[in-house]
């Protein structure tokens, strides 16, 4: 009985790890071609906002690179909000002649709360979308005008290509950068294809058309990822904006990351929690897009996939056994197939495919990583305190991406 109940827990796990695969499988099916986005005559007026928390490290990088753009200067407006500081993030942006707002509010920290409140001091009227962009990232010179080839952008959110500006830094920003070229590269393109949405994050942005009539809708410690969940379950359509990139900072240490990992993993199970019922009754989206919800939020970490698949196998060979165990181990073995050909894809298209497939061998201690990152979520999951992430001097002033 007790082998029996096993394979039954392990069979389960292993349909659930077969589920982003098979999503992924039926968006290869049903995909479309995509039609061409070509530069609209009228550039759409864009607001960017930049909230940011004791950020002078890196917040001058991140405004540079936005006065940069190559876009008509009536079209667009820089908003840095100083949330609670206590060091020079004001003052620096000051000197480079940005408007910044000050924001003091210890009972309420945190970005969802900057950018609401940065928000009401805005006539939206005056602008198409606005643009939320991280305060440790910098933009590419065409950033707005590949943005501006979604246009129009007043009834639609859209999420720019996100990558790593210090991909080529370490082991640890390579691997980083590589999950995030699956992502954006490879599988975000296929999700567009098929018509479903996908999630959003740095460089968000939501048509002011949407801002005037619900208002900024999430406070939640992810908000990106419960912004996402809150507009698809609306039918709200999410477009990606192929030609703006986007570049972050990735965390350059195991320590550093740590608190962004919690708080984006707590924040997706919050949301789970907090909208699973309404995402199924929902009106607004069909079967296939209720089910790729639940797959964004709760299974598409691949390095955590590999590690649990890894046990199942091992689970199955020795404490199930027998015919039915080697069943289980193949078919939780093969559930890996989809993350192994997103990843022969992003590698096929990377600038230094050797060097960033050297980063491998450090998989196995990226990997245990993940997941004490993962069982300290779970063990805390009550705990929504909002917390920076960790941050580490650039080198050298961030070079501005071209393109």
């Amino acid at each position: 009985m007790l082998r029996i109940g096993l394979g039954l827990v392990l069979v389960f796990c292993t349909v659930l790890l077969w589920l982003p695969m098979l999503s992924e499988a039926l968006c290869l099916l049903l995909r479309r071609r995509q039609p061409a986005q070509p530069m609209p005559a009228v550039r759409p007026r864009i607001l960017f906002v930049v909230p940011a928390h004791d950020e002078e490290l890196m917040i001058q990088d991140c405004v540079r690179s936005l006065l940069a753009i190559d876009y008509p200067a009536d079209a667009r407006r820089i908003v840095v909000v100083a949330d609670n500081c206590s060091d020079a993030t004001a003052r620096l942006v000051r000197e480079l002649g940005v408007e910044c707002m000050e924001r003091v509010d210890a009972q309420f920290p945190g970005k969802p709360r900057a950018i609401a409140w940065a928000l009401t001091a805005v006539d939206l009227t005056k602008w198409d979308a606005c643009v939320v962009v991280d305060a440790d990232s910098v933009v590419a010179r065409d950033f707005a005008l590949g943005l501006a080839r979604l246009a129009p952008l007043n009834d639609i959110v859209f999420q720019p290509n996100n990558l790593v500006v210090n991909e080529f830094e370490s082991w640890l920003t390579r691997l980083g950068g590589l999950l995030g070229r699956c992502r954006f590269e490879v599988t975000f393109p296929l999700k567009e294809a098929a018509g479903l949405n996908f999630p959003i994050g740095n460089g968000m942005g939501i048509g002011t058309n949407l801002l005037l009539r619900d208002g900024w809708r999430s406070y939640s410690i992810a908000e990106d990822s419960a912004l996402y969940a809150i507009y698809t379950e609306a039918g709200t359509p999410i477009r990606l904006a192929r030609h703006a990139n986007i570049y972050s900072q990735e965390s350059r240490s195991l320590g550093e990351g740590a608190t962004q990992r919690r708080r984006w993993l707590g924040g997706r199970i919050q949301i789970l929690r907090e909208m699973a019922g309404k995402i199924l009754r929902s009106p607004n989206i069909g079967l296939r897009q209720k089910l790729d919800i639940f797959i964004e939020l709760g299974l598409t970490s691949p390095v955590l996939n590999l590690m649990i698949a890894l046990g199942i196998v091992a689970l199955a060979l020795i404490g199930v056994g027998g015919v039915g165990g080697r069943l289980i181990a193949a078919a939780a073995a093969l559930s890996l197939a989809g993350i192994v050909l997103t990843t022969v894809v992003a590698i096929a298209r990377h600038p230094q495919p050797g060097r960033t497939l050297l980063a491998f061998v450090m998989l196995p201690t990226y990997a245990v990583w993940r997941f004490f990152v993962f069982v300290s979520t779970v063990l805390t999951l009550n705990d929504t305190t909002w917390r920076r992430s960790s941050r580490s001097p650039a080198p050298a002033p961030l070079a501005h991406p071209q393109s």
